[in-house]
């Protein structure tokens, strides 16, 4: 190994994967990139695939938490291990070409303005089609993958973006750490929203490089668990992030955003009302925790909510929206 070279932290949190991950740890172990260390955090799986990554790949760090702890639990368990100077959150489905770590920490040696960037992810199966470059983060919290299935066109050139997607991506561990890791109120979803968030609160920019690809089995779908956890830790963040001044400005504009969340919901059928209801009722019960984050955020904040509002999108992903909303009306149960 190069010792000039920083040392990354790869974090592939496990739940039940056996399906996947020996194509995801074969791409990661034949990384161009040298000094990096892999550690795989099982959230108690029952499909015996912990025990089949042990024997295969004794060569990686093991985290075994006794129960699931959700998707931001398991990458702050992995954090805790983690010797590396940047970290490197990875789905366990997904495929990485070998330039993919090296592209991305050579970026963020060169930027130092930059406190994360991401890869182009393409689908698995379609590899001319995009699945995100980033993501746009709406200022009510909603987040959006950029150039969802758009044909890749080859570009190479870093882009600015408002977002990184949790499927992939590289940040400054001293950041992350600053942060408090992954955010532990999303036990699903929205995670990486948050953490985009934070960095364009501490000051940060974050870049997607189409010169680091990876390829993620994905299908762009709704279903109400997935449902209630994305508009409860979208609340979590606004009411945790923005002054109320801010707050008092943007009412009408949030009211208007609900409003058309409320609707969706009641066009996807009776479970995903209760979801969104769901997500109002368990807000209000763990009030307490947000007035606690917005004491922890401020201590963060590098830049004005004016600022932080500049650094969010301010459109909506209609075509995504609408896309969820279409698969329901054709009758398609995961959706």
């Amino acid at each position: 190994m190069n010792s000039l070279q920083p040392k990354v932290s790869v974090i592939i949190v496990n739940y039940n994967g056996i399906a996947y991950l020996d194509a995801c740890l074969s791409s990661v172990l034949q990384q161009e990139y040298q000094d990096y260390e892999v550690i795989l955090v099982d959230n108690a799986s029952t499909d015996g695939s912990l025990e089949y990554v042990r024997r295969k790949y004794p060569i990686l760090i093991f985290v075994e938490n006794k129960e699931n702890s959700g998707y931001a639990g398991g990458i702050n368990s992995g954090l805790a291990r983690a010797n590396g100077k940047y970290i490197s959150p990875l789905n366990m489905d997904t495929e990485a070409e070998p330039g993919w770590l090296a592209n991305m920490v050579g970026y963020l040696e060169a930027q130092p303005q930059a406190g994360a960037v991401c890869p182009k992810v393409l689908i698995l199966g379609q590899p001319a089609m995009i699945n995100c470059t980033g993501l746009n983060v709406h200022f009510s919290g909603l987040g959006f993958c950029r150039h969802l299935h758009e044909p890749d066109t080859g570009n190479s050139q870093p882009q600015k973006v408002k977002g990184i997607s949790g499927c992939s991506y590289l940040i400054r561990k001293k950041l992350f750490t600053r942060m408090g890791g992954a955010p532990a109120y999303c036990f699903m979803y929205n995670d990486d929203v948050v953490i985009s968030w934070l960095l364009a609160l501490m000051g940060y920019d974050m870049y997607c490089l189409p010169s680091s690809i990876i390829y993620h089995r994905y299908r762009l779908s709704m279903t109400p668990e997935k449902f209630f956890h994305l508009e409860k830790n979208r609340l979590y963040l606004i009411l945790s992030t923005f002054k109320w001044p801010t707050l008092l400005l943007l009412s009408p504009l949030l009211i208007i955003i609900e409003a058309m969340v409320v609707a969706y919901s009641v066009v996807k059928g009776w479970p995903y009302p209760r979801s969104k209801f769901g997500a109002y009722l368990a807000t209000f019960q763990e009030r307490k925790e947000i007035v606690h984050l917005r004491r922890f955020y401020a201590g963060l904040r590098c830049v004005s909510d004016w600022t932080l509002l500049k650094k969010l999108s301010w459109n909506l992903e209609w075509r995504q929206l609408f896309g969820i909303v279409r698969f329901r009306l054709r009758g398609d149960g995961r959706g």
